[in-house]
C-alpha cells in the first residue's frame, strides 16, 4: 500500500522526476512527469513507484551523468511533498595543484 496523507481523501498522485546542473534548473531541464490514478494506487506500493522512479534515474545517469536529479510527489488536493533529491553525482576528484 502507498504512503498517503493522513487528511483528506486523495485519488491521483503525481511524481515529477526532473534533472539538471544544479537544483535551482533541475525543474526545467529534464522533467519527467508520472500520474498515478485510484486503480494504480490501490495496486502500487511505495517501493513500486521508487523502482518506477529508479528506471528513469538510471536512464538519465546513464546520458548526463553529471546532472542532479530530483522527485517532487503532490496528491491530489493540496498536499505536495518536499522536493527530494535522489543522485548527486560524485565530487571531481582533487587535482591537488
Amino acid at each position: 500500500m502507498l504512503t498517503r496523507p493522513t487528511e483528506g481523501t486523495f485519488n491521483r498522485l503525481t511524481v515529477k522526476v526532473n534533472a539538471g546542473t544544479n537544483p535551482d534548473d533541475s525543474m526545467d531541464l529534464f522533467p519527467v512527469p508520472l500520474t498515478f490514478d485510484s486503480f494504480s494506487l490501490d495496486s502500487l506500493e511505495d517501493q513500486d513507484i521508487d523502482a518506477i522512479v529508479q528506471v528513469i534515474v538510471n536512464r538519465i545517469n546513464a546520458v548526463h551523468p553529471d546532472y542532479i536529479v530530483t522527485v517532487s510527489k503532490s496528491w491530489t488536493g493540496t498536499n505536495t511533498e518536499p522536493l527530494e533529491t535522489v543522485y548527486t553525482p560524485p565530487a571531481a576528484p582533487d587535482s591537488g595543484a
